[in-house]
């Protein structure tokens, strides 16, 4: 099944009748049309003056470029052939507009969204007949199935020699077709065709954006992984030739641990609690928001795995609702949280602070785990030098997440800030994937530093290990411990 629509040119009268059906019909505002019908001039004030009504709409191409530039997958092909856009999908973005030959798209000011012609199919579906076919007073147009030949539509497109508006430069199979040869040559004359662009999204995105996305993110935390394993049989390696020695990386002037020692309170219940729900939240979001991206220009890695979990939840919207829902959650429980926990953020700056010693053991420490490095590295806070660098990187990133999905769900400013917002959105996930990775490597897959992923299950961490990891804490912590200390 095909449907789409033939008109007869030779009696279009131009009264606009269609136009108005359809905006009563859809509430579009003034600015914006789903259909229109242009004038052309053509002649002088002598008898020779004529005009040309062209009734337009959006002509159901076979190729269909604007389907490949949406983002979400809000245009799409449907069961009956028909491009239609999914307005609980759409985020407004106008990126398809420029796909489109036949300047059939706008981006509704008040909606938030792009819309177009869909040939009135939930009403059709429901037996009624497009609205600007059931108002022509010319009855100019003729509705049905193309994949019908004995159906009216096809019987007036063969009497009527019908045919597409397309052109030897511009032609993506367009389905809905005019009669009157003679007004359809003056309609291409007047220059209606315009070539199908790429928006500056799709092309940030296809040659630049996706390539780091899909191959260096991967690439680059592959290889973290691989590090970490060869990390661990070195350090393997060092424990079976020097089974004795113990892995201390503080410096002169801090005492040796003692084995009786009791574990240190490092994580809060409630800190705890924040950051296993940060992590669940991340692994949801970023499976959801990758499967949103669904188009063939901007699906990272195939079509396959966005049509099924858009299928898992009952479909695209539903998917889009639940990430949405999910990240709104997400952030007003992270954020609130975070700063009642932290004592409105002084406790995070101060945790965060870089200080003395601390690029020293960011150049260290490399070497340390390869075993290379002559001498011990400098002592180190609650969190070390690279925890701090990645939690200013995950603050930033989060910050720069939050902020470019509101404006995505609300569609927030002009279709090309909330498109701006899709690239700033995606590349601030990937870099945070890049920091995520080595911050995993660092807690899951080398041995020595498991103690401190215990530690956020737990909340406490061994005294042994605090004072090879986090001497200069250690310190703090003991003094204010004692009777009289203020903390």
């Amino acid at each position: 099944m095909r449907h789409s629509m033939m008109i007869d040119l030779e009696k279009c009268v131009g009264c606009m009748a269609c136009v108005s059906s359809c905006k009563q019909r859809w509430g579009t505002g003034p600015g914006a049309a789903r259909d229109w019908v242009h004038t052309f001039e053509h002649g002088t004030r002598g008898k020779d003056l004529s005009l040309t009504f062209y009734p337009g709409l959006c002509m159901q191409c076979e190729q269909h470029p604007c389907t490949l530039d949406c983002p979400t997958g809000a245009t799409f092909v449907n069961a009956q052939g028909v491009v239609v856009v999914d307005p609980d999908v759409c985020i407004g973005c106008g990126n398809c507009i420029s796909g489109c030959a036949y300047g059939a798209r706008h981006a509704d000011p008040v909606k938030k969204i792009v819309e177009k012609c869909n040939l009135c199919e939930p009403y059709v579906a429901r037996g009624q007949e497009p609205a600007c076919v059931a108002t022509c007073l010319a009855q100019c147009r003729v509705f049905g199935d193309l994949d019908d030949p004995t159906g009216e539509l096809s019987q007036q497109i063969r009497e009527r020699d019908a045919r597409p508006l397309k052109s030897a430069e511009v032609d993506i199979g367009p389905k809905v077709t005019y009669a009157g040869a003679f007004q359809r040559e003056r309609i291409l004359a007047a220059g209606v065709l315009t070539p199908p662009k790429r928006s500056a999204l799709t092309r940030i995105w296809e040659d630049g954006s996706r390539p780091f996305a899909r191959y260096l993110v991967p690439s680059f935390v592959g290889g973290v992984f691989a590090s970490g394993v060869f990390i661990n049989l070195l350090a393997r390696r060092q424990r079976m030739k020097h089974p004795q020695e113990p892995a201390v990386e503080t410096g002169p002037g801090i005492a040796a641990p003692s084995t009786a020692a009791a574990p240190l309170l490092r994580h809060r219940a409630g800190m705890r609690l924040l950051h296993w729900f940060n992590a669940l939240s991340w692994i949801l979001l970023l499976a959801t928001g990758t499967a949103l991206m669904s188009a063939k220009s901007f699906a990272l890695f195939g079509e396959g795995f966005p049509r099924w979990l858009a299928s898992f939840f009952g479909g695209a919207a539903p998917l889009l609702r639940f990430h949405a829902v999910w990240g709104l959650l997400w952030a007003l429980v992270i954020v609130p949280l975070f700063l009642l926990y932290k004592q409105g953020g002084r406790e995070a700056l101060e945790e965060i602070r870089l200080r003395s010693g601390d690029l020293r053991w960011l150049l260290l420490k490399p070497l340390a785990m390869l075993g290379l490095a002559k001498q011990p590295l400098p002592p180190q806070d609650k969190y070390n030098a690279g925890q701090k660098i990645f939690a200013v990187t995950a603050i930033v990133g989060t910050s720069t997440i939050i902020a470019t999905g509101l404006v995505m769900i609300f569609h927030l400013g002009s279709p090309p800030l909330v498109a701006a917002a899709i690239l700033v959105h995606k590349l601030a996930i990937a870099f945070a994937m890049l920091g995520l990775s080595v911050h995993l490597m660092m807690a899951v897959i080398l041995r020595e530093e498991r103690a401190a992923l215990r530690s956020m299950i737990v909340g406490t961490i061994d005294r042994h290990h605090a004072l090879a990891h986090n001497a200069r804490w250690v310190e703090e912590h003991d003094k204010q411990s004692k009777p009289g200390s203020h903390p």
